[in-house]
This record gives C-alpha cells, structure tokens and sequence, in this order.
C-alpha cells in the first residue's frame, strides 16, 4: 500500500511569511514612532519652559548672593596688602564701601583674632558703625578659630536677627596678610528678596510656583515668605516644608506617582496633592554650604495631559496591530525553533561523548528540518556501531583530540575465559548461545568500564582488557583486582563458570596495524604472563567452585597488598625461567564463622 507523502514546507517559503509579518507591522511602527515623536516635543516643550523658571530662579539667587562674596574678596584682598597695621576707621571704610557695592548686604562685620569687631549695619537712616567686644561670646570664638583654619571664603549658616526683615545667610572670609592671620569678614545677606525673585519668575502664571529650598525640609524663598513670617526666632530662621501654607509644596517628597507617559529623570518627579497631579522640576545647588539647596518650580499636569492622551489612543491602535504581528512571529519561531532545539539537545549529548544519551530526531513538516533531523539520525546511528566495535574510552579520546601513540608503559592486563562453555552450549539455540554470551559480556565490559579499564578484544566466549591506557590512570593495579571482584558476582546464577588472570608489567600500547585496519592494543611479554595465569585457573579450580580469580605478585604489591587475596603458590609459566607467586581472590565471607 502506497503511504500518502505528506508536504513538507520550505523554511524559504516560512520566512517569505514572517518577513511579510513584519511588513504589516510598519504601519503600527510609524504610530509607535508618531507617538514617541509627539510625546517627546509636547514634554521637552514643557520641560523647558519649566526649566527655564527653575533657571530663572538660580539665576536671581546668584544674583542676589554672588556680590557679596565677590564684595568680600575684594576687602580681603586689599587688607592682604603689605604695610602697617591696619586700624578700626580703615576696616570701616572699606566695609562701608562694600556695602555701598552690594545692596544685598545688609550687615558686614570684620572680626580680629582678639575678638575685637567692626560692625557696619545698614539702616533706613544710612549705615551705622559699632566697634563690639566679642570676647566672651563662645560662638564667635569658635567662628574665628573655624577661619583661621582656611583660606578664602565660604557660605555658613541660616541666621535670623533683630532688623534683618526675615532670615539671612552669612558669608564668611578669613583675612591673612604676610603668613599672618588678620581676622575675619562676616556678610549677612537677607533673603527676602530672592522670594520676590521667585514670586516674580512667572510660574504661576501656569498654576504653579517657584521655590528654594535649604534641604529637603526647610524653605528659604517662597511668595510666602516676602512677608514677615510669624515664629521664626535665632533658634529657627527658616520655616518647615509642612509650615508655609502651601499643599502641594508641602507634598513635594510624599512619594513620587509613576508617570510612564512623562519619563523619569533625576531632577523631576510627579506628585499627588489636593486631588490632581503636579510635576516638581528643581536643581540641587552644592555651593551655599550645608544641606544643600534645592531651587526648582512645580506645574499642574493639566496642560499636557490632553495631548498626552489623544497620543497614547493612537499609539494603542498601532500597538494592537503590532501585537497581532507580535503573535504571528512567535508562532513562527515556535515552529522553527523547536525542531532546532531539540537538534542542539542531541548534539549537545554528542558532544558529552555518551552517545547512548542522545535520542534520534523526530521527522519534520519543514524539508530542511527533515533532513537535517534524517542526517543526524545517521550519524547517531553510526556513531553507536563505532562505539560498540571500539573501547568507549578511546572513542572519546578519539573523538576529542588525535589517536594516542604507541608507547611503552606498565600496565594491568586482564584476562578472562568460560570454563565448560562448549558443554554448556551443546544442546542450546545459536540465538540462546549469541544472548547468554552477550549478557555475559556486558556484565564484564560494565565492571571493566566502571573501573576505569579498555576493553582490548573478545577472544571465543574470553575477554582481554587492562587498565592504564589510553588515558593514563593512577592506582590501576587496585582498579583491576576490584573489577575481578566484582566479576564474582556477575556469574552468580547463570550456570557459567568462570576464571580470570591479572598481571602487572611492562607492554607497548598503541596503534597496531596498516592503514587500512588499525586496533589499539597492547603487546609483550606481560601480556603471554597474564594470558597463563588465567590458565593456571584450570588446574587451581575445583570442580564445584563458580569462580577462581587469580593475580600475580607484582600486581598484588603494585595494589598495596590487599588481604583478601591469598597467595597459592609459585609457578613457573611457559616462557618464564624464575617461578611467578601466584594470589587468588578469597574473601572472608559474613555467613563463615
């Protein structure tokens, strides 16, 4: 009967198709694109007129701070210049300059190592100046003795004092002149009017506000603070986040809400207060001292979640088509895949060199799956036949690198034979006879093998194997007696009855033959000795023994004399002129008393 030939598709024609997949995806890339493209111009948009206000504030709050460090550098500087000493009416005339120079100033102060002060104020009447003592004020101690320890100036902290109209931040600038510390200037500039600047800066104009910050907790400018704000003290210059009277501000670090469609990035998060969504844009300032400060704006998310939305519906539409795309290339790429996986698989067993692991591929639909699955399943098959006609341990050593070369080397060789076989096997089937000596031979190559040996040849119903080549192997000798040991076992039950012979000694290992039929073996006069020791079994034997494992002392000494083989005499061997001791495997048995 003629079998239907199935058609068997061209991975050609399957990638005609997933190409023409991807094809029909275009159009839902170009929404995908359309909508990143939109999304990014409306949020650099409004990222950038938010920028620009945060900007706009960090350019008013520099204004407002950088004439007075540059007012006090240049005092500094001018004090620094060589001559004699300088007096209280020249220190004032300079601050008193300095303030005229920076209106920002509202009190400069300088300060001698001896606690001695110039103090110029302004005031509504002009500028005042005072010549304090501050020589039991600890504070001012520590401040000075803080200068004298560096050079140049710094920013220090938030004070808050009588006549200033709010909070103000004092810069500090030590004076040295020729190595020699003179004292130190202190500038108090008030920050009120960096709130007017914020007020100023235009953010409310889109429903939000402008805003520094002194850390994460305390406001330094806000339009709340243009004002005189009630509680402050010396104690507590600047007010909480949680004090000013402003929600949104006051939820600013509550956590930020996840807004896919605007991104993230490391100066802006989005928050949730009073029932709508704001966008906090700010940039931290390191150069006013300790906590730093943080200038920034908020905005409702009102203005840009229109055009956001009416983006994401068409990006949605162009997603579906790019799912439906999506689907249909998996399903493809399942097909295709599969059949190489399990292609990789396979060959990965290969390459383990256990070719009895591998599986054989399954046929396929695709024509190129299908012969390629066929192909390997040759090769399997091959591969197991190389296998079972050539010692497993040099196939694998075959199969990783070149053939091993002949050497000399001392080896433990092995042989085993059948006692009474032919008898045995009168009377049976020679498919009965093939399986009786195959299970035999299986159980031999499996002791053999798990201890590490070759199996050489099958020599009738013997065997010939040693241990030691092609890889070379440590404690061999003890391998090979514990194999012959486990040999006792095997013949338990089968009616077979058999011997063995071990020696150790000196062979040639390799590569014996011609190019056209090559056998890795071994050859010399340790082979002969092995092969009549195991004869030896045939005048040693009883009639009802199973067993009778017999080694000679070399290979008794070379396994460190193990006690369950006793010696049995010395005999002299055909081809050897000096008498061989001869030890025969004799456990002490449990059930023996």
């Amino acid at each position: 009967m003629n079998q239907r030939v199935k058609a068997k598709a061209s991975i050609t024609t399957l990638l005609v198709m997933a190409f023409a997949s991807l094809v029909g995806t275009a159009l839902a890339t170009v929404l995908a694109i359309q909508f990143v493209v939109g999304r990014n111009a409306a949020l650099d948009l409004f990222h950038s007129r938010g920028n620009v206000l945060v900007q706009l504030v960090v350019s008013h709050l520099r204004e407002q701070l950088d004439p007075a460090s540059a007012q006090l550098a240049f005092v500094a500087e001018v004090l620094a210049q060589p001559g004699g000493a300088i007096g209280d009416d020249r220190i004032a005339d300079l601050l008193t300059g300095a303030l005229a120079a920076a209106p920002q100033i509202q009190r400069v102060v300088f300060i001698r190592p001896n606690l001695h002060a110039v103090v110029v104020d302004r005031s509504s009447d002009g500028v005042a100046v005072f010549r304090p003592d501050f020589s039991i004020e600890p504070a001012v101690r520590a401040g000075v003795e803080a200068a004298r320890a560096r050079i140049g100036g710094v920013w220090g902290e938030m004070i808050f004092a009588p006549g200033l109209n709010g909070p103000a931040i004092n810069r500090r600038h030590s004076v040295w002149r020729d190595g020699r510390f003179e004292g130190t200037m202190v500038a108090l500039v008030g920050l009120r009017q960096i709130s007017i600047q914020a007020d100023r800066s235009g953010a409310s104009e889109h429903g939000g506000s402008a805003f520094v910050l002194s850390g994460r907790d305390h406001v330094l400018a806000h339009r709340r603070l243009i004002d005189p704000f009630p509680g402050l003290s010396p104690a507590r210059p600047l007010p909480r986040l949680d004090e000013i009277d402003d929600p949104v501000l006051a939820a600013m670090w509550d956590g930020a809400v996840a807004t896919p469609m605007l991104g993230r990035t490391t100066n802006s998060h989005v928050v949730e207060a009073r029932g709508a969504r704001y966008l906090f844009l700010y940039e931290t300032l390191g150069e006013f001292g300790d906590p730093p400060w943080i200038a920034g704006a908020y905005f409702p998310l009102g203005e840009i979640a229109m055009p956001l939305r009416n983006l994401a519906l068409a990006g949605l539409a162009g997603f579906g088509v790019l799912l439906a795309a999506v689907v249909v290339a998996i399903l493809l790429a399942r097909r295709l895949a599969a059949p190489t996986r399990g292609f990789a698989r396979e060959v990965a067993a290969l390459a383990d060199l256990d070719f009895s692991k591998a599986r054989p591929l399954p046929g396929s639909r695709i024509r190129e799956l299908d012969e390629q699955a066929q192909a390997f399943n040759r090769l399997l098959g091959a591969l197991r036949w190389f296998e079972a006609y050539v010692p497993r341990n040099l196939v694998r050593r075959l199969a990783r690198e070149t053939a091993p070369p002949s050497s000399e080397r001392i080896l433990t060789v092995m042989f085993t034979d059948l006692m009474g076989f032919t008898s045995l096997s009168q009377g049976m089937a020679p498919a009965q006879v093939a399986d009786l000596l195959n299970a035999h031979f299986a159980r031999v190559i499996a002791a053999v093998e798990q201890s590490g040996g070759t199996v050489d040849k099958f020599m009738g119903d013997g065997v010939m194997a040693f241990w030691g080549a092609p890889d070379r192997l440590k404690g061999h000798a003890r391998r090979a007696l514990a194999c012959a040991a486990a040999l006792e076992s095997s013949v338990a039950g089968t009616g077979l009855r058999l011997r063995a012979g071990i020696h150790t000694g000196r062979v040639v290992v390799g590569n014996i033959g011609s190019d056209a039929r090559m056998n890795y073996t071994i050859v010399g006069d340790a082979v002969n000795a092995t092969q009549r020791i195991e004869q030896l079994g045939k005048d040693i034997m009883g009639p009802d023994e199973r067993v009778c494992l017999l080694a000679s002392e070399d290979t008794w000494e070379a396994a460190d004399r193990p006690a369950d083989w006793v010696r049995v005499g010395a005999f002299t061997l055909r081809g050897r002129a000096s008498p061989v001791a001869v030890y025969r495997y004799a456990p002490v048995r449990a059930d023996v008393p």
